[in-house]
């Protein structure tokens, strides 16, 4: 059965610039298949395509070039090759002993996931007819999330038609962004065992590299067995004293293009030794379309003023109070109910979704009857329930989604907060 097939070329017009000259490319004789890795034999239908894989164990090879600012190794069946791009876009092609290889690029700064994977897939699929693109698994590399997408297509008319499946990695690492797609069907374990190389077998050797958080963590969103999405927090020391919380969340809605939905959203929180919020920006992309840009500071007389966009709207506000940024709220949480002190905790947020005009009110309060750090979180008219830490952040959150729940938790912690 012919199955159709995307080339680097999309890739490499995905970067939006000229092919590179054969300098900047690595070759070798060796870059061929090793036969212990060969693909077998052409398959008759379907459904034995998607249930190829290559059953040999594929050798580590080393990965380096000149100009080239990450080494390592990493499994595949050929001497990987690796095209610098003007704009500073790595390609790296790796053979894996099918028909197509596994290429993966790499970009000069941190990406937001979803914009990433929507361009990526555009570029790839802007020739056939693209049936339906879902999260298929959500995992932690190097502390840092990495979210597996497959996208079904068809090309040409009954009785005729030809159908495929690219599998595409994204991993939204601070030092080492990538995302790395394969368009051929079925190998999906192999593209799970050969990402993962790539993730963790590759290390960044930039002369500059961003500063680590002194704690980090991975959490998973899922609607029952389906992975919607990632949220990466990373909490950093503030030269001003106090801490910045830096929070990237994508969520990706599966389904056709018309229904196709990625959103992309980061948050910035500044706050004093105390834990009180000094400024905050709040931002959110859903497809090409950015939903919110909006702005917190506390102004030198402590009340807070609010500038941006939210929507199509103008946003334009002054209160006061006291606003506690996550790590202040997490503080408190450790000190008093974590500690058995009262029955509730109450606190002022500044919580953009809700209201990006006023402070949120949110209380929490125990559920004893679910564990000894098990709380119910009431924001404005939403309840979620939580389930704390020993420090007081939330370690998995159950929140309604009409007759269903959405079901996050963390998959990985480095550091302590």
């Amino acid at each position: 059965m012919p199955l159709p097939r995307l080339t680097l070329l999309s890739a490499v017009l995905l970067t939006g610039c000229a092919t590179s000259p054969a300098a900047n490319r690595t070759e070798s004789t060796e870059s061929k298949p090793t036969p212990a890795a060969s693909a077998p034999a052409e398959p008759r239908t379907v459904r034995e395509a998607l249930a190829r894989e290559i059953t040999a164990p594929l050798p580590h090879k080393p990965v380096e070039a000149e100009g080239v600012l990450f080494r390592g190794k990493v499994l595949a069946a050929g001497t990987p090759e690796l095209m610098k791009r003007p704009n500073g876009v790595t390609i790296l092609t790796l053979p894996i002993g099918t028909s197509e290889p596994v290429t993966c690029l790499f970009y000069t700064s941190a990406i937001d996931a979803g914009a990433a994977v929507r361009s990526l897939l555009e570029s790839l699929l802007d020739d056939v007819t693209v049936e339906r693109v879902r999260a298929t698994d959500v995992k932690s590399f190097t502390g840092s999330p990495a979210m597996y997408l497959e996208g079904d297509y068809s090309r040409g008319a009954a009785p005729a038609v030809q159908v495929g499946r690219i599998k595409v990695m994204v991993h939204a690492d601070p030092v080492l962004p990538k995302t790395c797609f394969h368009n051929e069907l079925g190998y999906t374990k192999t593209f799970l065992d050969v990402t993962e190389s790539i993730a963790t077998g590759l290390t960044s050797t930039a002369p500059e590299q961003p500063v680590a958080p002194y704690y980090s963590d991975v959490q998973v969103m899922r609607l029952g067995d389906v992975p919607l999405g990632f949220q990466y927090t990373a909490l950093f020391g503030s030269k001003a004293g106090g801490s910045i919380l830096e929070v990237s969340t994508t969520m990706v809605r599966p389904g056709a293009p018309a229904q196709l939905q990625f959103q992309d959203t980061n948050i910035t929180e500044q706050a004093d030794i105390s834990g009180v919020l000094v400024a905050k920006s709040y931002s959110k992309r859903v497809n090409d379309t950015v939903a919110a840009n909006v702005r917190l500071r506390r102004e030198q007389n402590g009340s807070y003023g609010v500038s941006g966009q939210v929507a199509t709207k103008e946003v334009q506000a002054q209160f006061g109070g006291e606003l506690i940024g996550e790590v202040g709220l997490a503080a408190r949480l450790r000190e008093g109910l974590l500690k058995g002190q009262g029955d509730a905790l109450e606190a002022l947020l500044w919580v953009p979704p809700a209201d990006a005009s006023a402070p949120t009110k949110v209380v929490i309060r125990p559920r004893e009857e679910a564990g000894a750090r098990a709380a119910t979180m009431e924001l404005g008219p939403m309840s979620v329930k939580v389930q704390l830490d020993a420090h007081g952040f939330p370690q998995r959150t159950e929140i309604p989604a009409g007759s269903a729940t959405v079901v996050q938790e963390r998959l990985s912690q480095t550091g302590e907060p």
